[in-house]
């Protein structure tokens, strides 16, 4: 069966997130002819090694939108689809879906929504407008929808009343599952993004380390990403002000290599995140992937990934003062640290395994 990921944007870091994942492991573990299809964004190294034996084919930049360009690729290709996997439903996929379906009467859809709160104030296709009733008559053409969290899945089928399933994201092991020893971790508070940015409130992170500080004994911030150039004034003069703070915070830019950047979730005993608004994070799976205990703001994923709040804790967003808190209270509690490190692991294996998850995706879509 031939399965194909339509995502123009996919560059090769996609490789090994959802985008890249499903139809790999749809290929490794149930035979499908899998492929991403995409426009031409650099080098695709993860293909040697890491996605081996996924596919991958250039959409044209007849235009250079994607909406259009897709459609071409569509009118060409369609019939040699089997299942059409999408992600998100914006203009585009209402137009690729309905193209599909008219050009291949027997082809599957498979949308995944890849949803953040913002989908709560979208046009709900169980109205009576225009619009709603194009999405219902697009949703109806899908064999699977999907979305990642709890939340928003009870949303979807309470107030849009449609038939979606929930099914998160995932890690993959490459069939080498190693726990990681609590022995091997070390006093730190590490967290992954693009550091500075609006939605990541790294400025909140900062503030709650140091309003917890006198009460951490030898602990360290470890932050790693890409930092925007807006945030390097204020990260400058945060550290000025908070001399003290000097050696306990280390800011390390993006890590590309993607051992090194395992080590750092090894390394650590709490991931925290601080975002004002997320989907489902990936960053998170690789901390429990790694054992470590999390620290979130209040959005949906927080709960899903730490079994509602067994594994972890979550703030109020920009609340510096409760972050603070959850700060002080669990870099002193080393034992529940210890207990949970590997029970977060276990959990991981049970809940978002790659593997797990593309079995029930090729079950529904059969």
């Amino acid at each position: 069966m031939r399965f194909v990921t339509m995502f123009p944007e996919t560059k090769n870091i996609h490789l090994t997130k959802d985008v890249g994942m499903i139809p790999f492991i749809m290929y490794k573990k149930f035979g499908y002819d899998s492929t991403i299809v995409c426009y031409k964004n650099g080098k695709y190294d993860y293909l040697r090694d890491e996605v081996k034996g996924l596919k991958i084919n250039f959409i044209k930049k007849y235009t250079g939108k994607s909406i259009i360009d897709g459609a071409i690729y569509l009118l060409g290709n369609a019939k040699k689809i089997d299942v059409l996997h999408l992600f998100h439903l914006g203009k585009r996929e209402i137009v690729w879906i309905n193209l599909y379906k008219i050009l291949n009467k027997n082809g599957k859809v498979y949308l995944k929504f890849d949803a953040d709160y913002k989908i709560k104030k979208a046009i709900n296709p169980s109205m009576n407008t225009l619009k709603s009733k194009i999405k219902n008559i697009t949703l109806r053409k899908c064999k699977l929808t999907s979305v990642e969290t709890l939340n928003i899945y009870k949303f979807l089928r309470e107030e849009w009343k449609i038939n979606v399933e929930h099914i998160p994201n995932g890690f993959y092991d490459y069939g080498k599952k190693e726990i990681v020893q609590y022995t091997n971790k070390d006093n730190i508070i590490l967290t992954v993004g693009r550091i500075g940015s609006y939605q990541k409130a790294t400025e909140i992170l900062l503030e709650g380390f140091r309003l917890a500080s006198s009460g951490l004994n030898n602990w360290r911030l470890r932050i790693v990403g890409p930092i925007e150039e807006s945030f390097k004034d204020y990260m400058n003069k945060f550290i000025t002000k908070n001399p003290n703070l000097k050696e306990k915070i280390e800011f390390t830019g993006a890590i590309y290599n993607r051992k090194k950047l395992e080590e750092e979730y090894r390394k650590a005993k709490i991931f925290c995140l601080t975002s004002r608004y997320e989907g489902f994070p990936l960053v998170f799976l690789e901390a429990i992937k790694h054992g470590c205990y999390i620290i979130s703001s209040d959005f949906d994923a927080a709960y899903d990934i730490t079994n509602n709040e067994k594994y972890g804790d979550v703030f109020t967003i920009d609340d510096v003062n409760e972050l603070s808190i959850c700060l002080t209270k669990d870099c002193n509690q080393e034992q529940k640290l210890r207990e949970n490190c590997y029970k977060i692991q276990e959990y991981n294996y049970e809940e978002f395994y790659w593997p797990i998850i593309c079995e029930k995706i090729h079950h529904l879509i059969n």
